[in-house]
């Protein structure tokens, strides 16, 4: 069976291959987030990512943030904004300071090409048609060439919490200037089905037109999404929920139970959480191997699933193929 979309692509102006599972760090929800990425930074490998809000206002240290082979530079549109993630089990109350596009230009003009950089486009507050969307993020990408590009694609309107796929497959072509195509999570759906059936007709309508780029999914890095969209035909990833559980075995736990399940019950919580942490880094390094393996095989063993998560997994590819085909 090899009703899947997942394969190796390439990051264009940096040459790197996916899959790319990109451990995120934010002040939002973590307000001691220059402490955490300072102790796991000798930890990071592959990739990893940063907001210019949080470069703003010294959550990070910008001189710190080169760690990884490649580094994702957020706009700070997360931050910006009380709303959570759909990984977020806590809703912390979040105060955001002010954010704008020319705070955002002040700290991408800092950066130092020190590793390979992937800058998306700073998220404005108000919503625009997808035209105007494209041509902003030209306009800032056209000011840093030295950086590759990732096109963060937001609803049309105010009224909108979703994407307008029809329109995004309708104007597909115009998304040949970008490294990279992103899309956020729970703007991709209300459901699991519906977010994996829109990356999964997102990824036919590049084909078809005859791009290979790369979608990054922002917000989510769970083990088991991360595989289904993977197969849908997404390639990056990257998410807190990898501070906010175990994902030891792939599969996400609260950390009592991690410490209870482990032996790690006399430990302070504290330090619980940071052994945790860097098993959650090994365990997505382990994640992608898989995946990279997988599609270079198509053999399924090599996901590492449980029977019934496979059985779900080829469920929902069936239905993909169902829904597509009857389009």
């Amino acid at each position: 069976m090899e009703n899947h979309l997942g394969k190796i692509r390439y990051i264009r102006k940096l040459g790197s291959s996916t899959p790319i599972l990109v451990p995120s760090f934010s002040s939002k929800g973590f307000p001691h987030v220059k402490g955490l990425h300072d102790y796991l930074k000798q930890h990071l490998t592959d990739a990893s990512l940063v907001s210019t809000y949080d470069l703003h206002y010294r959550y990070l240290l910008s001189d710190h943030i080169y760690e990884s082979d490649i580094l994702f530079v957020d706009s700070g549109g997360y931050e910006r904004i009380r709303e959570h993630d759909v990984s977020d089990i806590y809703g912390d109350l979040h105060f955001p300071s002010e954010w704008n596009e020319n705070l955002y230009e002040q700290e991408v003009s800092k950066l130092k090409p020190i590793t390979d950089i992937v800058l998306v486009n700073f998220d404005y507050w108000e919503s625009s048609p997808l035209d105007v969307q494209i041509n902003r993020a030209k306009g800032h990408f056209e000011k840093y060439p030295e950086f590759a590009s990732d096109f963060l694609c937001k609803p049309i309107s105010n009224e909108d919490v979703l994407i307008n796929v029809e329109d995004v497959i309708k104007k597909i072509k115009l998304f040949a200037p970008f490294d990279v195509l992103g899309f956020t999570e729970k703007e991709l759906g209300h459901s699991v089905f519906e977010r994996a059936l829109n990356i999964f007709r997102i990824r036919k309508a590049l084909s078809d037109a005859g791009l290979d780029t790369p979608i990054h999914v922002f917000g989510c890095l769970d083990p088991l999404s991360v595989t289904l969209f993977f197969l849908c035909g997404a390639d990056i990833f990257d998410g807190l929920s990898w501070l906010r559980f175990s994902f030891k075995n792939g599969v996400p736990s609260y950390f009592n139970h991690y410490s209870i399940s482990n032996g790690l019950w006399q430990r302070h919580d504290s330090e619980v959480k940071v052994i945790g942490f860097s098993e959650n880094l090994s365990e997505l390094v382990q994640l992608k191997n898989r995946l990279t393996k997988f599609s270079q095989s198509s053999n399924w063993d090599e996901l590492g699933l449980t029977k019934n998560n496979l059985n779900q997994l080829m469920l929902i590819l069936k239905q993909l193929e169902v829904q597509k085909s009857s389009e």
